[in-house]
């Protein structure tokens, strides 16, 4: 009996773990650049058939990408998130309005500017997908970076 009810769990379990969707994957680095400026740029790779939206879609549509800081020291953002990349502009007759989307591989870049000495940055990019059946809730990919930097270079 207990080998029975051991292998139900385990065949649960199994299925459970089959059922949950991770359609999209992305990772994030902090890029330095010259004069003292870096760029955290998200890049994801997205599963066939489905997509990520962009930035700035505006209100009564699909989860725009955004990027959120919790915590920052020794750095100071710089301009907006920018998306980066093959992005398709479609109408959308579910958000009944046009829409802005990344296919198979999404990037997007924020800018920041390091103050010199310590720098910490955490946060995380909220960002929303969808194929033609269904959407994910509202995912944020974390982020957490630190270092040192002189004021004015990398």
């Amino acid at each position: 009996m207990r080998k029975i009810l051991s292998i139900c769990l385990l065949l649960i379990a199994v299925v459970a773990q089959a059922q949950i969707q991770e359609p999209v994957k992305f990772k994030s680095e902090l890029k330095t650049l010259a004069a003292g400026e870096a760029e955290i740029v998200f890049t994801a790779t997205i599963d066939k058939g489905w997509h990520v939206y962009s930035t700035d879609l505006g209100d009564g549509g699909p989860i725009s990408a955004t990027f959120n800081v919790e915590k920052m020291s020794g750095a100071e953002v710089v301009g907006k998130l920018t998306p980066r990349g093959k992005e398709v502009s479609d109408f959308d007759k579910l958000f009944e309005m046009k829409v802005r989307y990344f296919e198979n591989t999404a990037k997007f870049v924020q800018k920041v500017k390091l103050t010199g000495g310590a720098y910490a940055i955490d946060g995380y990019l909220e960002y929303g997908a969808c194929d033609d059946e269904s959407c994910l809730p509202p995912t944020e990919v974390p982020f957490k970076f630190s270092g040192e930097a002189k004021a004015g270079t990398t």
